[in-house]
């Protein structure tokens, strides 16, 4: 009893404290608890976003050199809008992924997507669309609330998923931690907390020091992460690392099976297209010592996983890796750096999956009668 008795006189002046102390901070307006919205920085090619992190600027053109890339209304490197309904017996294909999948240093006419559907228009007799949601930088976690806000509204027949390389990156912040800054959804005791101003005073500078920290310009400003941008990145070290990568594997699996469950729902069948990068062709083009047989590169991992996870749930999966490395033209053609395919690899993709879709039109949603 007598115990009891000292911890009750030492919570009451705690509380009388904590009392005038959040009577004070709406006497002088201290801040609520709010969401941090990313900015974009000096990229005039995009804008920050709390659902998306960061989207391409809708409306624009800009030039690299001679050439010019259109976006459009909804923020897609596409000329077809969702708004524009399916034409009869007409098929649409949705791609996933990050810049290799957007185009970065290819023209609008030689993207990945554009290849795609003009080879497959080619070979079948029936209309088709390939609509291109790849977006620079663009994990699972971003690519899943994209397609809710408007790829599901193109009705896709098929969707091919190619998001890796984003997932795998070890940045100066993680996806999840990112979101529940930007677009804050909290429940249970955070919810009740999150009601006091003295609370949200406090929290508020804790959230805007992460959402600012190890940040570099001209990239969308992002929560950061202690190691620092970039600091866990030797290859000494990047076996015990991965758990810092944007999407840790557990997550991005989660990922995939979250577009599969909600591709199943919008009667749209999945595919997978994980992409190539220049060490997958025997070049190795980065500011580090080349790698040996016993490092583990952070996409290596992801690969074999995803692998695991396609035939477990029966997807079918062209690997672009194998693609690339099957080649027999010189390799250094099928890149414009270290990762980005150029035209000539765009192209290269574009076959391999109508090849695909040419053996396997079921995956299409049509028979062998459609060609």
């Amino acid at each position: 009893m007598q115990t009891n008795k000292k911890i009750v006189f030492a919570l009451l002046p705690l509380s009388f404290f904590l009392l005038v102390g959040e009577l004070s901070s709406h006497v002088f307006g201290l801040t609520e608890c709010s969401a941090i919205v990313p900015d974009a920085g000096d990229w005039e090619t995009m804008r920050g976003d709390p659902d998306l992190l960061w989207r391409l600027e809708p409306n624009t053109e800009f030039r690299t050199n001679q050439d010019v890339t259109r976006i459009n209304s909804i923020g897609l490197r596409e000329s077809l809008l969702p708004s524009q309904k399916k034409r009869r017996g007409e098929k649409r294909i949705i791609v996933t992924g990050d810049s290799s999948i957007y185009g970065w240093g290819v023209r609008d006419n030689e993207t990945y997507a554009v290849q795609l559907e003009r080879e497959l228009r080619r070979r079948f007799s029936v209309p088709i669309e390939v609509i291109n949601l790849g977006v620079p930088g663009y994990s699972t976690e971003q690519t899943i609330r994209l397609l809710d806000d408007v790829g599901w509204l193109y009705e896709p027949d098929l969707i091919i998923v190619s998001n890796l390389f984003s997932d795998c990156n070890i940045d100066a912040f993680q996806d999840r931690v990112a979101l529940r800054l930007t677009n804050p959804k909290p429940t249970g005791l955070e919810s009740l907390f999150q009601k006091s101003r003295l609370y949200c005073a406090c929290y508020m500078s804790w959230a805007n020091y992460q959402a600012n920290l190890n940040q570099n310009p001209n990239r969308v400003l992002m929560p950061g992460i202690p190691t620092g941008a970039n600091a866990a990145v030797t290859l000494e070290n990047l076996n015990n690392t991965l758990a810092l990568s944007r999407v840790p594997i557990e997550d991005y699996l989660e990922n995939l099976n979250t577009i599969k469950t909600k591709a199943v729902d919008k009667k749209a069948l999945m595919m997978l297209a994980p992409l190539a990068q220049e060490w997958d062709v025997g070049i190795w083009n980065v500011p580090m010592p080349e790698p040996t047989p016993e490092h583990v590169l952070p996409w290596f991992p992801y690969r074999t996983a995803q692998k695991k996870w396609a035939e477990q749930n029966d997807i079918p999966r062209v690997d672009f890796s194998e693609v690339f490395a099957q080649y027999k033209g010189p390799k250094k053609s099928l890149f414009i750096d270290n990762m980005h395919p150029s035209v000539q690899g765009t192209k290269l993709m574009a076959n391999a999956v109508a090849n695909y879709i040419m053996q396997n039109p079921e995956v299409l949603q049509m028979s062998k009668g459609h060609r």
